[in-house]
């Protein structure tokens, strides 16, 4: 040991390394404490199992725990997750109630054995406990978004996400075997979107968005199933909505221009769950109801605060998609072309047209309010943000579909765990969104009714 001394400071140095205890041990120790405490450690031990080859003295709950780790930690990549968990493995696997902590080339091995129904049985675990403890505000439902005749909805966002992989380019030469890439499992090549690289993996997430809890997620390699991984957010959410006890014509699911096609529409109308989504099929304009509407006035003009963009609403009430599909109700937003090219909408003659599909009804809800609704107040993009800066799902933990899949449900239940626990520590209301105060519709005499006597 060496020693500095001065008349102000002493610096005393060893060579014995003396590692400091991680920022994120206190936060795993207390959602370690708050699992324990509601038997889901138990359930995940129950619950989730599946047949596979041997990993020596560990169980699956051990590969959970660390995992779950991982997800509080924040770390950039499991490398760095276990360089600094190294010196503090026994006392953490301890706050779990285990003993060991399995190397990175077990839990590597265990996310390639996982199969689907382990996956599934982690998913539905997942969903019945976030129907069991669903965020409240003094026994109230959670939250809510109250239209112009006072009645009150559910928002409800469905949204997919990309991840890009970053692919060598590698020789192909006939003396050459083909080239094996470790992403081919759980990436394909699809749309990338503003980001860099040549294979991506696309997921659907469902938020509850006045309290913000992620409600589940389901991947696919290259750009997914969006059609099928739509009908299984609509089967979540019907759940939920079962489960507490709320009318499925109270809810409103908030899709992008993704769906925005004549099948998804379809595939909504079928499930009677109200929908609001932007249309992406511009021959739609070409309509003979719709080009006689927008000869004529619009309905409401409205002015974006940020971008200063001036938008003519025109509300067509009642309108068919195709010779026997359904009859919906389209808005058709306007606004004259500038010299920057638009990235969403299309552009005629100078003025951008944009489309949005809704079910919902005009009387409880203005074009301007169904603008604003997908716009403004049902989005989750802002979450999606935040999630990547919190916990950032899409770091890569798995080179399979089924490993990546497990490790994602687990992030969004730490999420909703670390929201809840927060609601608790700081009792803060539920996002309520009021359009406009309710009025009572004048009451007109009927014909049976007598006119009061002259005074």
């Amino acid at each position: 040991m060496s020693r500095i001394t001065s008349s102000a400071v002493t610096i005393q140095t060893s060579p014995q390394s003396v590692p400091s205890t991680p920022s994120w041990m206190g936060e795993v120790a207390v959602v370690a404490q708050y699992l324990s405490s509601l038997g889901l450690l138990e359930k995940m031990v129950l619950e989730v199992r599946f047949s596979r080859k041997r990993f020596g003295i560990y169980d699956t709950i051990d590969f959970i725990c660390v995992l779950i780790g991982y997800t509080l930690s924040g770390e950039a990549t499991l490398k760095g997750f276990y360089e600094r968990l190294r010196p503090f493995a026994t006392p953490f696997m301890a706050l779990f109630g285990r003993s060991k902590l399995p190397s990175r080339g077990a839990l590597s091995r265990y996310l390639s054995a996982l199969d689907q129904p382990a996956v599934e049985a982690l998913r539905a675990l997942f969903q019945k406990d976030l129907v069991a403890r669903p965020l409240r505000e003094q026994g109230e439902a959670t939250g809510g978004l109250w239209d112009r005749c006072g009645e009150r909805w559910y928002v409800f966002d469905a949204d997919g996400t990309r991840q890009v992989a970053r692919q060598r380019a590698l020789p192909a030469t006939p003396d050459l075997p083909p080239a094996h890439r470790r992403m081919t499992a759980v990436c394909a090549p699809g749309y990338t979107g503003h980001k860099r690289g040549e294979v991506v993996r696309t997921r659907t997430t469902i938020l509850q968005a006045h309290t913000h809890q992620w409600m589940g997620t389901f991947g696919n390699p290259g750009n997914g199933d969006y059609r099928g991984d739509l009908l299984r957010a609509v089967a979540v959410i019907t759940g939920y909505l079962t489960s507490q006890h709320i009318p499925l014509h109270q809810a409103i699911l908030r899709l992008d221009g993704q769906y925005g096609d004549y099948a998804v529409v379809a595939d909504l109308d079928t499930s009677g769950l109200p929908y609001v989504t932007r249309g992406k099929d511009y021959g739609l304009l070409d309509h003979p109801e719709i080009q006689a509407r927008l000869q004529r006035p619009p309905d409401q003009v409205v002015t974006h605060p940020e971008t200063a963009t001036t938008r003519a609403l025109f509300d067509c009430l009642d309108i068919a998609l195709t010779g026997a599909g359904p009859r919906i109700r389209v808005i058709v937003a306007t606004h004259p072309a500038t010299s920057t090219p638009v990235r969403v909408g299309t552009t005629r003659d100078g003025v951008v047209y944009e489309l949005f599909f809704t079910c919902l009804p005009p009387s409880a809800f203005t074009p301007l309010d169904v603008l604003d609704l997908y716009l403004h107040r049902g989005g989750c993009e802002t979450v999606l943000s935040d999630e990547d800066k919190e916990q950032d799902f899409d770091r890569w933990c798995s080179y399979t579909a089924n490993g990546q899949e497990f490790w994602q449900i687990l992030s969004q239940w730490i999420w909703n765990l670390r929201l809840e626990l927060g609601h608790h520590l700081h009792p803060t209301p539920m996002r309520l969104t009021e359009f406009a105060t309710a009025e009572a519709a004048p009451h007109t005499p009927s014909a049976s009714e007598e006119p009061p006597p002259p005074q």
